[in-house]
């Protein structure tokens, strides 16, 4: 347990350093947005929505391919007991269920944002 834990934690930091170049890079920020540990914050509500949106889906699908790969791995490593195997499948079902509720409230956001509401700049 203690080893998957260090092994969860050390793909957490490198998708994390993947996915937020900004925290690596020394940014300066347009009058708009505020600089923080995170990069650049948008300060206009519609902006910082999207903002969040997106760090949100990010962070969502990342957690759900850990989760995948953390139900692969104890499947593989289960050594036939069924129990454990059965553990490894509803860990990756409910990382699948996770990655399809993302997918689906993408497509309804847009759908209800973009075309329904016309809301300016929701797609960039």
């Amino acid at each position: 347990m203690k080893k998957s834990l260090i092994f969860i934690s050390i793909l957490i930091l490198t998708l994390n350093s993947l996915t937020f170049p900004k925290l690596v890079l020394a940014a300066s920020c347009s009058s708009g947005e505020i600089n923080t540990g995170l990069g650049c914050i948008p300060v206009e509500p519609i902006n910082l929505a999207i903002w969040v949106l997106q760090r949100g889906i990010l962070i969502g699908g990342g957690i759900a391919f850990l989760l995948s790969l953390f139900g692969g791995i104890s499947i593989i490593l289960a050594g036939g007991d069924p129990e454990k195997i059965n553990q490894g499948k509803q860990i990756i079902s409910s990382a699948v269920t996770g990655i399809l509720f993302i997918i689906f409230s993408i497509f309804l956001l847009r759908f209800i944002g973009y075309d329904i509401l016309k809301l300016p700049g929701f797609i960039d």
